[in-house]
């Protein structure tokens, strides 16, 4: 069996957030089209001991309606 293997596209920006049994990385990153888009990672432990990992991708024409919902969500918090 062929092994596949993923190119990683460079940031352009980057920022981590380190919490207690968690980190986030907030990645600014390039289409192959030329267009950005934002990637949010989170990297944690579950509660068996295994690593876990996730991601969400938001693309340069969704960034304003999904700021606009992240806001509202946030204050909702408040």
């Amino acid at each position: 069996m062929q092994e596949q293997t993923f190119q990683q596209t460079p940031a352009i920006y980057s920022q981590n957030l380190k919490t207690k049994g968690k980190t986030y990385f907030f990645d600014v990153k390039a289409a192959k089209n030329g267009n950005k888009y934002i990637k949010i990672s989170e990297n944690s432990m579950n509660k068996d001991g295994q690593k876990y990992h996730s991601t969400i991708t938001v693309f340069q024409n969704d960034l304003q309606e999904f700021s606009k919902a992240l806001s509202e969500t946030l204050e909702q918090v408040k």
